[in-house]
């Protein structure tokens, strides 16, 4: 059976396609692409796990590794929100953070390379620094968005979207650390399954912007 979050994904990205007028002319045009993407990726990555005629390998023990699909997908959700946060960005100084960013999240995967297996292991290293550069993007935007309109606007869009990514970022680099570096501590107090909750909020804060946003309040 899948995980009930899967239903979120799926939620999230019809009410993107209803509402999608909303910010058809903004950088978050290409948003119900990713979440498409995030959908179709989740289903792929469960019937890999759970049925071994949709393995990438024929070897046994590896029949159920569904790694490498996340860690492409990671690239793409990565580089999807560092050119929209520096598309957003009103500032010289904020683009130029989030490029330097970038391209150390870039670098650092590439260096993962040579310690880590990107078929059989998430490149958690790399991964941690990504949700660093998102955390301090939100930071940034958010400070802008208060320069300018003073109050955050419960009608922009991005103040949902910003609060949603802030949650899971803070939350992703303890959860998937201690899954490779803390297995014990990891099962015990199940971060999977605090993982799904916090997947949910993140979606649900999503599916609030898209309902109560307005196109005249996104900056």
């Amino acid at each position: 059976m899948f995980d009930f979050y899967f239903f979120f994904y799926l939620l999230t990205l019809v009410v993107s396609l209803v509402t999608y007028k909303k910010f058809v002319d903004t950088p978050l045009r290409f948003f119900p692409l990713l979440i498409a993407y995030t959908l179709f990726n989740e289903v792929l990555g469960y019937f890999i796990l759970n049925y071994e005629e949709f393995s990438f390998f024929d070897e046994t023990e590896y029949q159920w590794h569904n790694t490498v699909i996340y860690n492409l997908y990671q690239l793409v959700f990565f580089g999807y929100f560092f050119w929209l946060y520096h598309t957003l960005f009103k500032t010289q100084m904020h683009r130029s953070v989030i490029l330097f960013g970038a391209i150390l999240t870039a670098i650092a995967y590439l260096i993962s390379l040579f310690f880590q297996n990107p078929l059989h292991s998430n490149l958690y290293y790399a991964d941690c620094l990504g949700c660093l550069v998102i955390i301090i993007a939100v930071v940034l935007h958010f400070r802008e968005l208060s320069r300018t309109n003073r109050r955050l606007s419960r009608y922009n869009l991005m103040v949902w979207i910003n609060w949603g990514m802030l949650i899971f970022h803070l939350y992703f680099p303890y959860y998937i650390l201690n899954g490779y570096l803390n297995v014990d501590f990891y099962l015990k107090y199940g971060l999977r399954q605090v993982l799904w909750v916090i997947v949910s909020v993140m979606y649900g804060l999503f599916i609030l912007g898209f309902l109560l946003s307005r196109r005249s309040a996104f900056h």
